[in-house]
């Protein structure tokens, strides 16, 4: 059986079989990166344990990972494991902490489904349930299907500006997600606009055939707004100063980019909706700073 061999820098091109082995040893390097990171150790038999590759191939990994980061490990004689040194620094991107605060709460959403993360040892982590949306897998299909191909569908859904489910013709293209459900981004041929379509609301959908690729012409998909978020003035001074910690401000602010389409799902979520004297600033700690100077790119209050 081969085994997979260090590439050095400089060698020649490799063939397609030689890729895809350098390839899987490069995952495996990136999992020693990870589990230095933030399992604090790593040793032969974790590669063994969860690539089932041999242990001689194990040792060659962890040579190949100390000659690209000599610094970031060293050997534990006592008990045969590498430690994280205190310079370590992540060679790999995945090593991340979103990606590893990402993987934490699959396993806390769902820990009996595998999700091949790299997680090895971890804390106990818990998260606030919420509902769940009802989501058909066949719907999904045919809106991905529909924004590869560049088709329209007809589609049943249901609103909350309707008594009745209505039938639609849309032609979607891309999906969203707000953070607590899924959308899709359309042209309605009934309304002649861009809207959101939540997922869990379509009833039925079907291919309604080729449609030209609209994509273009979302000019609220495609304008990218400038949100300029503080603390609440109405803060006390050391209150402010949490949330600006808190929120990793820089002079007091933070700019957060978004398209224009979804920012009503941001107001939303931060509470930003509206702003009222009336409201506790330890309700609504935030605060949107040119929001006179954006106002025409705002949704209107409802």
């Amino acid at each position: 059986m081969m085994t997979d061999e260090p590439n050095a820098p400089g060698n020649s091109p490799a063939s397609p079989a030689r890729l895809g082995a350098r390839w899987g040893q490069e995952r495996r390097l990136e999992f020693i990166d990870y589990r230095l990171r933030w399992d604090g150790q790593i040793n032969r038999s974790d590669l063994t344990d969860f690539f089932g590759i041999s242990v001689p191939q194990a040792s060659i990994d962890l040579s190949e990972y100390a000659r690209l980061a000599s610094h970031n490990l060293e050997y534990d004689n006592r008990t045969r494991v590498y430690r994280s040194t205190a310079a370590f620094s992540p060679v790999f991107a995945s090593s991340a902490l979103d990606r590893y605060l990402d993987d934490l709460l699959r396993i806390a959403i769902q820990p009996d489904i595998p999700y091949g993360s790299f997680l090895g040892w971890h804390a106990p982590v818990a998260t606030v349930p919420r509902p769940g949306r009802r989501l058909d897998a066949d719907t999904v299909g045919l809106v991905l299907r529909a924004i590869r191909q560049h088709h329209a569908l007809f589609v049943t859904y249901c609103s909350l500006s309707t008594p009745e489910p209505t039938d639609r013709k849309l032609t979607p293209h891309a999906l969203v997600q707000d953070g607590a459900r899924w959308h899709f981004r359309a042209f309605c041929h009934t309304k002649h606009e861009f809207r959101d379509f939540s997922l869990s609301r379509v009833i039925t959908a079907r291919d309604a055939g080729p449609d030209e690729d609209r994509a273009a012409g979302d000019t609220q998909w495609h304008t990218i707004v400038d949100l300029v978020i503080g603390a609440n003035p109405r803060l006390k001074p050391h209150q402010k100063r949490v949330i600006e910690w808190d929120y990793a401000m820089e002079n007091g602010e933070i700019t957060l980019q978004c398209r224009q389409a979804l920012t009503f799902y941001l107001l939303y979520q931060l509470n930003l909706q509206e702003e009222k004297p009336e409201n506790s600033p330890l309700r609504q700690q935030l605060t949107l700073k040119n929001r006179k100077k954006i106002a025409h790119l705002l949704p209107p209050l409802s």
